[in-house]
């Protein structure tokens, strides 16, 4: 049963909270200023975001956002915070590079004629003159309405490691190869406080890289699926600690084929609850038409 304060204080609290899919309800006007941030993530998506520090994230841990991009992921959750009069940091981690500056500011207007961003109610500040590949400037303007509240950590996640103490909420969207995502598994995952902490696997279903769903099926024991957003979101609660020697012994990038639609197959059986058998069943054949590719770029024959 949920504490005095409100908040989830077992496991099936937690499935409960997340059973109710309250972030539904937030519009584009809801998301106020981080609307305007662009993002890949889809308006459920953002709303999810906000809705995870407004009212979900107790303070027992820190925020993690791996792969921020231009900061659209970490706007959601710092306006969560802000909305909840929360003086949390969220911890945006990104290599903050961008090759072609003429094709970000097209994908940006792009962005700002659709929703959420032409549904909020607000206007855009025009972009400022930018040159280069250097993306950490533009994210830092972008960021500009959330202050202090965020931390930009630029350079290879799996590099810059984590050294913040516990970590109550982690935002994983940059496991674009099965190896990084090993190497930030192993430095994130320990951190998290079991019973508390939530991890949100951006692109679990999205058929370039299977790894995603291969690895937490075989860190089953250790978490609980809580949460699905169309298309490409799974969210998983940590019911246990996970042991370093644990992570260490699991390494993805070194699975054959077989072990990995293994692996997807126990995970397919696992998400019952949802509907992702499609999805799973996707990611199953994504491994069969690209045999052997273990980086999302590689994966060219789509399924």
């Amino acid at each position: 049963m949920a504490d005095q304060s409100g908040f989830p204080s077992t496991i099936q609290d937690h499935v409960s909270m997340f059973a109710s899919k309250d972030w539904q309800g937030i519009d584009a006007k809801g998301l106020r200023q981080a609307a305007l941030v662009p993002t890949m993530l889809n308006i459920e998506e953002q709303a999810f975001y906000l809705w995870l520090t407004r009212e979900w994230f107790q303070g027992c841990g820190a925020v993690a956002d791996l792969g921020s991009f231009a900061g659209g992921s970490a706007a959601c959750l710092a306006e969560g915070f802000k909305q909840a009069e929360k003086s949390e940091i969220v911890h945006a981690y990104d290599k903050f590079e961008v090759g072609k500056y003429r094709a970000l500011t097209k994908r940006h207007a792009r962005y700002l004629a659709r929703p959420p961003a032409s549904e909020c109610g607000l206007s855009p500040r025009p972009l400022p003159e930018f040159s280069g590949t250097d993306l950490l400037p533009l994210a830092q303007f972008f960021l500009e309405p959330w202050g202090d509240q965020i931390k930009l950590h630029k350079g290879r996640i799996e590099e810059l490691g984590w050294h913040g103490g516990d970590i109550e909420l982690l935002v994983m969207d940059a496991s674009k190869t099965a190896e990084t995502m090993d190497l930030m598994s192993r430095q994130f995952f320990p951190h998290l406080i079991p019973g508390k902490s939530v991890v949100v696997q951006q692109d679990f279903l999205w058929w370039q890289q299977p790894w995603i769903a291969a690895q937490m099926a075989l860190l089953q024991p250790y978490f609980e699926p809580v949460a699905y957003i169309p298309k490409h979101s799974v969210s998983f609660l940590c019911t246990k600690a996970v042991p370093v020697d644990v992570l260490k012994d699991i390494s993805v990038a070194e699975f054959g084929d077989r072990e990995m639609i293994q692996a997807l197959r126990n995970m397919k059986q696992r998400l019952k609850g949802f509907p992702l058998d499609r999805y799973m069943r996707r990611l199953i054949e994504a491994v069969k038409a690209n045999p052997e590719k273990r980086k999302a770029f590689q994966f060219e024959t789509k399924p």
